[in-house]
């Protein structure tokens, strides 16, 4: 005797599951904000509402879209470790103490939602199946804050402030990195700190009564001045030097204009603390390393009059300008 074996599949067909939400124009894209250096000086204000830098990404050019997508199906964004660091709503603390980051999104339409944001899809007149779609112009946007008084940075390296990699993304479904629509990709994000000064007012050096004799020896002031600057790296270095626009054609005095109005009889040379000449072009100056953040870093120069090409001067007073230039790190 045969037997006949037979199997009967029995298939059950779920009306909702098939290719529920599928993609069906563009793909899953990354935008990245490429490596920079973000500027702060040293007295900016603390606050939590206004930025002092903001960065945008690239926005997509094209929709990423999805078909035959449920009323109710989860969407939203996420960020991938800046979770556990909320200092304030949605503001973030960086790598960097002090300082803070808020993340920003947008369809495109010029409105900027912070991260992180749950919600559900609805469609007009209480359709319960339709189109989703991120649309081009859909962009990331990082600002950030000062969030106190006093930073302290390491060195004049500039310092990173997020990590290199993906920071936050736009899901569909579930709140995980894999269920990624868009997301944005960070190159090195790094602070410079700009120290902030307080200059001296003008100096007006007064060389009084002069003659021939006092010319021709050399008629000496002392140019005393100072700098205060307010710096994030705990020091600040200096240079001085100095810039006239009537200099002699070696570029080492000034010009000086007599009652006459002839700026060939008179000059005036500079020399620095250590009684070096001042080029008067800013060639060179003088430097001061290593002060300390909100200390004084102080210069005694000299101011030598002497006849110039020709002699004597015309009888009168007698005038010459120049300015101090500082260059801060």
């Amino acid at each position: 005797m045969k037997w006949l074996y037979g199997f009967l599949l029995l298939i059950a067909l779920n009306s909702h599951s098939y290719a529920a939400c599928y993609l069906a124009r563009g793909t899953p894209t990354t935008v990245t904000i490429p490596a920079q250096t973000l500027t702060i000086d040293a007295d900016a204000p603390v606050s939590l509402e206004q930025p002092f830098a903001r960065i945008d990404s690239l926005p997509i050019t094209a929709s990423i879209g999805y078909n035959d997508c449920y009323k109710g199906t989860e969407y939203g964004r996420q960020l991938t470790y800046l979770a556990n660091r909320e200092i304030t709503n949605q503001i973030y603390t960086t790598d960097i103490p002090g300082i803070a980051v808020k993340i920003l999104w947008t369809n495109g339409s010029g409105n900027y939602g912070g991260f992180p944001k749950k919600q559900s899809i609805v469609f007009p007149n209480n359709l319960s199946v339709g189109t989703f779609d991120y649309e081009p112009g859909s962009a990331y946007r990082l600002e950030f804050y000062k969030v106190a008084d006093n930073l302290s940075l390491s060195n004049h390296l500039n310092a990173q402030l997020l990590p290199l990699g993906i920071v936050a993304y736009n899901y569909l479904f579930t709140p995980t990195p894999s269920s990624y629509v868009m997301q944005l990709n960070l190159g090195a994000i790094t602070l410079k700190s700009i120290p902030t000064c307080t200059l001296d007012s003008s100096k007006t050096i007064d060389f009084d009564r002069v003659n021939a004799s006092s010319l021709a020896s050399g008629v000496y002031r002392d140019i005393h001045f100072k700098l205060n600057c307010r710096s994030d790296y705990q020091r600040f270095s200096t240079h001085a030097s100095v810039r006239t626009q009537t200099l002699s054609h070696d570029h080492q005095s000034i010009k000086v204009t007599d009652a006459g109005g002839q700026d060939d009889r008179l000059r005036i040379f500079m020399y620095d603390s250590n009684k070096n000449l001042l080029f008067v072009d800013g060639t060179n100056g003088e430097t001061l390393t290593n002060i300390a953040s909100n200390a004084e870093a102080n210069f005694t120069w000299q101011a030598v009059l002497k006849p110039g090409l020709k002699s004597p001067p015309a009888a009168g007073p007698f005038a010459a300008y120049a300015e101090i230039q500082f260059t801060i790190e």
